[in-house]
């Protein structure tokens, strides 16, 4: 993998698939205007993305633009993460660009300066015109604040503009435990998040957050018992471009391993009725941990991290859909 301190990579590429948007049925109920149902029929190859970004090392929380030719995700402990020598485990982000010409992915590169300068560090959600992307922790001026997330800007030069926290009604009280994440819905208005209000808690709930007029976010509220499992752990939440279709990773009743990727869909805009959670059953799940979920705006692959046929701990695979599936 490369280093890099400044990201000078100016995204040429501005196109993206337009979501298919949801309807209402007869009953009022939302719907998504094309189910997208992933099982062993609908998954045409499951692959490793290669040498060019996996390693002996964990490679986990894959994020990839809207239109499948840019790809953050977090290193685990690499030698050239900013705070290698300081922490064990350190988490940097680093990155690829598929070539168009080939469809291969480039090496790796460091993201760098301003953006890995924490402890632990990811890309939780990039813009669809990638102009934005959303990070972990909060920041003020790129100084580090605390827990949360924060929204960086790609300049006309460029590069990453510092990073700043976004304001989140009442954030902490929600985000004491030792884990945390979240996910944008591609409206830019919807906020998604694994976090424990429980000191230490190693459970996680999901919630959700809206922008509001005056550009802060409302205080966090849970997606409800449906999804979130008394004593069990629910995290890195994926909504899908139709807003309505949620994949998540848990540890609940039914799953084949340590943690597996599960579907629902909302029903309603009180974001408190769902769909009963269906497990997405084998070849996505194994009896390890299978996280990260994530697609492409299209619905031609789906990402993820996964334990099974790594070259050493998690790497990062792309599943290939069938196309009638999209």
């Amino acid at each position: 993998m490369k280093k890099l301190y400044l990201l000078f990579i100016v995204f040429f590429c501005r196109q993206y698939v337009t979501a298919q948007p949801a309807y209402r049925d007869s009953s009022g109920r939302l719907k998504a205007k094309k189910d997208l149902v992933i099982n062993s029929e609908t998954i045409l190859k499951i692959e490793n993305l290669g040498t060019n970004i996996n390693t002996d090392l964990p490679e986990l929380r894959p994020t990839i633009s809207a239109d499948g030719n840019l790809l953050f995700f977090i290193c685990q402990n690499h030698p050239e993460n900013t705070k290698y020598n300081e922490i064990r485990n350190s988490q940097d982000i680093w990155f690829s660009e598929k070539d168009s010409s080939s469809g291969k992915w480039g090496p790796a590169v460091h993201l760098g300066y301003p953006l890995n300068t924490y402890y632990f560090n990811a890309v939780f959600w990039i813009a669809p015109d990638n102009n934005r992307i959303l990070i972990r922790n909060a920041f003020i001026n790129g100084d580090y604040f605390g827990n949360g997330v924060s929204m960086c800007y790609l300049k006309e030069d460029g590069l990453w503009s510092k990073p700043n926290m976004l304001r989140i009604k009442n954030y902490a009280k929600y985000d004491r435990g030792r884990q945390n994440g979240a996910f944008m819905a591609n409206n830019g208005q919807t906020l998604l998040y694994y976090m424990s209000d429980q000191l230490g808690g190693l459970n996680n709930e999901l919630y959700v957050s809206f922008l509001e007029k005056d550009d802060t976010w409302t205080e966090p509220k849970s997606l409800g018992k449906k999804i979130n499992l008394k004593n069990f752990n629910h995290t890195t939440p994926y909504m899908a471009p139709d807003n309505v279709t949620l994949y998540f990773s848990s540890n609940r009743p039914g799953g084949m391993g340590y943690m597996d990727i599960w579907m629902c869909r909302r029903l309603d805009d009180t974001w408190q009725k769902w769909s009963d959670p269906v497990n997405l059953g084998s070849p996505i799940n194994t009896d390890d941990m299978d996280t990260f979920f994530t697609m492409d705006a299209g619905g031609e692959y789906a990402y993820m991290s996964t334990d099974l046929h790594s070259y050493g701990e998690s790497d990062i695979v792309r599943i290939k859909l069938l196309e009638r599936e999209r």
